[in-house]
């Protein structure tokens, strides 16, 4: 039986998704953390939309979709391989197998927003689930994919990431609560440069491409587009992932991280 989960956590730009990570990287200290946004193709490769008369950032051709996927089967199988290495060395697959360059943009208040209380009772959670008494004796490792475009529509025909994730969460937030938070940023830091939106890239861009990748999860999850706020559902029967979990960052962001770790130790039960 494999002792490494893979958990994909995706959503629109802005939705949260680094906030959780970060976070979620404090209940799993055995995690290997696999940012899409480093495989972004170089700058004169990102499509250009004729129409708008802009480059297009949040499509699947703007990235290295089969680099991806080589890199999370053979990190899977590297942890594998080096499954003792947490018997002797606690932080020896961080150091090892961290393929993310940096954080993008981490929040300024990433360390606020779950409070040192909210963190340690989730943490104790995760111990009592899996009945041990600390995180050192957690029985598995961690493959976290942080990305926008993980659980798209498998129908277009681009590489899937979702199909190498044992289970997966795809956070979302209301489309105002995103374009505010969107247009807040000064820039964005890619391979030759960086990237600073145009007037109006949300609107013409960055949601309607949301919507266009993934309507599969929308069926599924309507309160995505509806700019209501929704708690966390499971529902495995209307994805590919073998659970899929939907949250609003509207909800709080233990509620979120929770949902996360609940569903990490679920996929791993579901294998005993």
């Amino acid at each position: 039986m494999s002792d490494v989960i893979v958990f994909g956590l995706s959503g629109p730009s802005c939705s949260g998704k680094t906030t959780v990570a970060l976070n979620l990287v404090k209940l799993f200290p055995q995690t290997v953390v696999i940012h899409q946004d480093d495989f972004y193709k170089p700058d004169s490769q990102i499509p250009f939309n004729k129409e708008i008369g802009i480059q297009d950032w949040d499509c699947p051709e703007a990235f290295d979709m089969q680099k991806l996927l080589n890199t999370i089967q053979e990190t899977r199988e590297r942890l594998e391989q080096h499954s003792n290495m947490r018997c002797h060395d606690d932080d020896a697959i961080g150091k090892q197998f961290h393929y993310a360059s940096q954080w993008a943009n981490p929040p300024e208040d990433v360390d606020s927003v779950v409070s040192s209380d909210e963190l340690e009772s989730t943490r104790q959670f995760v111990l009592e689930s899996l009945g041990i008494s600390s995180a050192e004796q957690i029985p598995f490792s961690v493959i976290l994919l942080d990305g926008i475009l993980l659980f798209h529509d498998r129908s277009n025909g681009y590489a899937y990431p979702g199909a190498e994730c044992d289970a997966g969460l795809l956070v979302f937030a209301r489309r105002h609560t995103l374009k505010q938070r969107r247009e807040a940023r000064t820039g964005y830091t890619t391979k030759e440069g960086i990237w600073e939106d145009p007037p109006e890239y949300f609107d013409a861009i960055v949601w309607p491409n949301f919507v266009k990748y993934h309507s599969a999860v929308i069926r599924a999850y309507p309160n995505i587009v509806k700019d209501t706020v929704g708690g966390p559902q499971a529902n495995k029967q209307r994805h590919e992932t073998d659970c899929l979990v939907v949250c609003s960052s509207d909800d709080s962001a233990q509620d979120t991280l929770h949902a996360c770790a609940k569903t990490i130790i679920e996929a791993w039960k579901n294998r005993k």
